[in-house]
């Protein structure tokens, strides 16, 4: 009888934290119109830093992309000007790791644009590219 008590606390717990935690999910318009899939989510864990996974999915294929971002003089966390690295795998290319830079604005309704670019390699030596244009809503956070 205790575990069961036990384990339902420590979910609520965590739940109550993810819910108060500061969580973007966003889609780019750009590449829907060239039927690509490209949807993210980032996750901050303080006003300056968050990590983002992005997901690109056509026809057959598909790739991934990870990211940490660091956020220079934010206003309302995880806002304006970053840079970071990024790590991916798409299946054309393979594997590899690159630099990024970027803005987002976000309103105060939580709507948020964002822009970025980056360059990287893979590891066997080609081009690892990024490039995002995406609109997406804000959870949590301030």
């Amino acid at each position: 009888m205790k575990k069961p008590l036990f384990s339902f606390l420590i979910l609520s717990m965590l739940s109550f934290q993810l819910l108060h935690a500061q969580t973007e999910i966003k889609f780019s318009p750009i590449a829907l119109l060239a039927t690509i899939g490209a949807i993210s989510v980032e996750h901050g864990f303080n006003d300056d830093f968050g990590m983002e996974a992005d997901v690109y999915f056509a026809g057959g294929g598909g790739a991934l992309i990870v990211s940490a971002k660091y956020y220079f003089n934010p206003k309302e966390g995880l806002d304006r000007f970053h840079a970071g690295i990024y790590t991916g795998i798409i299946p054309e290319a393979g594997a590899g790791i690159g630099f990024l830079a970027g803005t987002k604005i976000v309103s105060q309704k939580n709507i948020l644009f964002e822009i970025g670019l980056g360059v990287g390699r893979t590891f066997e030596g080609g081009f690892l590219p990024y490039a995002k244009l995406h609109i997406g809503y804000r959870f949590g956070g301030r």
